[in-house]
């Protein structure tokens, strides 16, 4: 993250994170680290397309339906807070935790 916008972006995005809180499904923000080059952002979970490929890429339609409505309550949550994410892909969305059902 070397441009000052990648970074003011980031820093964006960690007020946000600091702010949301109050759903069973966002994912928990520690805090944020930042060095001379870089912002680090400590939460807990893991990431959605890791865990598809972990799955070799295949959900049943239960389980997919699962997660897509645990996404689809957030984001309405965020919504209501006046938050809108403009990058929706499966490496932005975290598990709260390793369970496979968080």
């Amino acid at each position: 993250m070397t441009t000052t916008i990648a970074i003011e972006d980031v820093r964006r995005e960690v007020k946000i994170l600091r702010a949301l809180t109050g759903h069973r499904n966002l994912v928990q923000f520690y805090d944020a680290y930042e060095d001379e080059e870089n912002v680090y952002i400590l939460c807990k979970g893991g990431e959605l397309l890791d865990r598809i490929l972990a799955r070799g890429g295949k959900y049943s339609e239960d389980d997919a339906k699962a997660v897509m409505v645990q996404l689809l309550s957030v984001v309405s949550y965020c919504h209501l807070q006046r938050v809108v994410h403009r990058d929706l892909k499966p490496e932005n969305f975290l598990f709260v935790s390793k369970d496979e059902n968080s």
